[in-house]
């Protein structure tokens, strides 16, 4: 239902980009007629379409030149027994991005 709404909202000869996946039984469609008249177009996207062999290659040189500091990224730092508490933290909508160190 999700896809179909943003896909209505787009407009004529517009772009909707679906980012991660319904389950394999659920179903979007479309008229041919529609299709035709609105000329929008509908793309997935996976992984945000990236290349691991092209990208990482790509994000650690800009790592290595100090051009992106992941450091900044995370918000804490936790033990491996730690991990229970984080995902209780996470589902509280509370952090960001947690590293564990062991």
């Amino acid at each position: 239902m999700t896809i179909r709404t943003a896909w209505e909202s787009t407009r004529r000869g517009g772009r909707t980009t679906v980012v991660g996946i319904g389950g394999k039984d659920q179903q979007v469609t479309f008229n041919a007629l529609e299709l035709f008249h609105w000329g929008r177009t509908l793309s997935g996207c996976v992984y945000g379409n990236s290349d691991p062999a092209v990208d990482l290659p790509v994000l650690a040189e800009h790592i290595r030149a100090g051009r992106l500091d992941l450091g900044a990224l995370v918000t804490d730092r936790i033990a491996l027994d730690g991990i229970p508490a984080a995902f209780e933290h996470m589902l509280a909508g509370k952090g960001g991005r947690a590293l564990v160190i062991f």
